[in-house]
């Protein structure tokens, strides 16, 4: 009931009709911007404010004109969680030292918060609009990954022996330029899953399941051009609950051949294989970690404050690591043990909430998606707080998805047909 109060309100305020459809597909190509928006921009901060403009700008206008008519609204209890745990970090900056422009970080939430109501705004709206503005620019950001194995390995003759060479850029300009392998594996692997969703979906015809398949099958190629291993783990994590989730017999025969091509990849690159579990190990994490925890006695509770340096230095290097290497371990430095206990407490409540829907299409989309996320995140993924990249990709999309599907499937606008 509050929640349709909320949309007719929108309504009268943004005058329905057309207005509203211009509203919908503004937010639609913010949503596509955000996703794709790295293959096709040069210039990061040129791609953020086209995000800023058509997605965020309208969630903070409606939101303002909601505060100003008081509106009797009630908020979704899922979001509580996450919206508290955004304004507890944007606190933490206040006892932050050595932190750069600690408001700029404080308002990051802010960003988040809009994000997440922006979201919500378009699935309420039209849902359907929503799901083909990310797999649109899943086709995208899939084309710029062929292009960039193509150009890089067959046109300037990159190495393709092990490791000899790790793929993050195209090497055009700053067009599908990552900036790190780690993070081109990550963002590759999140939008993968979205491409395999589809694919293994039972209503999604078998031309459309090979095209799919196909899209699916190039950028999981990129990510093992990587060599980031958190994506390949997460990425396999995530195929897995995909399976689970879609219950297709397209899936099972998938997982079978996934299954004996993954056992022919292990003997291929048995020595390689070897080498990393026995030589590389967590790549220079272990002791990363121990700095952490010799770090963190005194300040668990709170941790160190928002956007104060995290800084380990190589004892046989001229190197320093800005960050702890885990999302988790990570933002306990930041904001403490209480934004991580909030953080669970909004997954908890999500997994619940997915586990009641657990039929609806969209979910079986979002939710492999998040678990991909999870995983990369306890080796990898510097900080979820943020402006708009590509963590807000990895992890904020999927979730913003699963918090904004209706519990009753007759609530306004919820369907995604």
């Amino acid at each position: 009931m509050a929640e349709s109060c909320v949309s007719d309100r929108l309504s009268c305020l943004i005058g329905g009709g057309k207005w509203e459809r211009a509203l919908c597909w503004a937010l639609a190509l913010g949503v596509f911007i955000l996703v794709s928006g790295y293959v096709w921009f040069e210039s990061g901060s040129a791609r953020n404010a086209q995000v800023y403009i058509w997605l965020l700008l309208p969630a903070l206008v409606y939101g303002v004109c909601v505060a100003l008519v008081r509106s009797s609204i009630r908020i979704p209890f899922e979001y509580y969680p996450w919206l508290l745990m955004l304004a507890w970090m944007a606190l933490s900056t206040q006892w932050a030292t050595g932190a750069e422009a600690p408001l700029s970080l404080a308002k990051r939430g802010l960003y988040m918060a809009c994000f997440l109501l922006a979201v919500k705004m378009l699935h309420d709206r039209d849902a359907q609009l929503l799901r083909n503005a990310i797999l649109c620019a899943v086709v995208v950001v899939a084309a710029g990954a062929l292009i960039t194995i193509v150009y890089q390995f067959l046109w300037l003759g990159q190495p393709l022996e092990y490791r000899a060479y790790r793929l993050y850029r195209l090497g055009i300009g700053d067009i599908a330029d990552y900036g790190w392998p780690v993070v081109a594996g990550i963002f590759h692997g999140s939008v993968a899953v979205w491409a395999l969703g589809v694919a293994l979906e039972r209503r999604t015809s078998l031309l459309r399941a090979l095209f799919w398949l196909a899209v699916f099958g190039v950028l999981t190629i990129y990510v093992l051009l990587t060599y980031t291993r958190g994506a390949w783990f997460a990425l396999l994590g995530a195929a897995g609950m995909v399976v689970l989730l879609q219950r297709s017999k397209r899936g099972w025969w998938l997982t079978g051949g996934g299954a004996l091509l993954l056992t022919l990849a292990i003997f291929h690159f048995w020595d390689r294989l070897l080498i990393e579990v026995q030589v590389r190990q967590l790549s220079g994490r272990g002791p990363i970690w121990e700095y952490f925890f010799q770090l963190m006695p005194g300040h668990w509770l709170f941790g160190y404050g928002l956007g104060t340096p995290f800084e380990y230095k190589w004892p046989t290097q001229d190197a320093v690591s800005p960050h702890a290497h885990s999302l988790y371990l990570q933002q306990i430095y930041d904001s403490g043990l209480v934004s991580v206990a909030l953080m669970a407490a909004g997954l908890l409540v999500v997994g619940l909430k997915a586990w009641k829907l657990r039929d609806d299409p969209f979910v079986r989309l979002a939710v492999p998606v998040l678990v991909f996320a999870l995983i990369a995140m306890l080796t990898d993924v510097e900080r979820i707080y943020s402006r708009p990249g590509t963590y807000w990709t990895v992890f904020w999309l999927p979730l913003a998805v699963l918090l904004a599907r209706p519990v009753r499937p007759g609530d306004r606008h919820a369907s995604s047909r």
